[in-house]
């Protein structure tokens, strides 16, 4: 073999070991499974307080559905189905809405949640708006179910 066939194997095998370390990184994460943290407002009347926050969902390809479930007055949890959910690399974007019947009228709510990942947990900021009121809060979640197996 000669010298100018050895630089270019060489090259070859270099090139090929700095391409799929960078792969390395883009293994897909399934989300699918359930998820359960806590949620803190940073603004409004309840800046400081802390609440439970759960989701529920299925990840496919870069889509995410499923629900998520809030506490309202009095401790009762109520549910709110996500209409729109994306992935990125490592960030998830996702918005919900639904009703809160457990008060008189019911009140219309709608949740954003915008944030990064891992295999086990989530955190990142988001906002909520219910009677023409909108208030921001950061959150966190870990995994507690899933991904189901293959």
């Amino acid at each position: 073999m000669s010298r100018l066939q050895k630089a270019i194997i060489v090259r070859i095998v270099l090139f090929a070991a700095v391409f799929l370390s960078g792969c390395v990184g883009l293994v897909r994460i399934d989300l699918t499974g359930t998820w359960a943290g806590t949620l803190e407002w940073t603004d409004g009347p309840s800046t400081g307080f802390t609440s439970p926050i759960s989701l529920d969902i299925v990840h496919e390809d870069r889509n995410v559905s499923g629900t998520v479930t809030l506490v309202g007055p009095g401790s009762e949890p109520f549910v709110l189905t996500i209409s729109s959910g994306r992935t990125g690399a490592r960030s998830i974007t996702l918005d919900a809405s639904g009703t809160l019947d457990s008060v008189t009228p019911s009140i219309a709510v709608s949740l954003s949640l915008d944030g990064d990942f891992d295999a086990s947990s989530m955190s990142g900021t988001g906002s909520q708006t219910f009677s023409g009121n909108t208030y921001s809060f950061t959150w966190e979640l870990v995994r507690t179910s899933g991904p189901p197996e293959e």
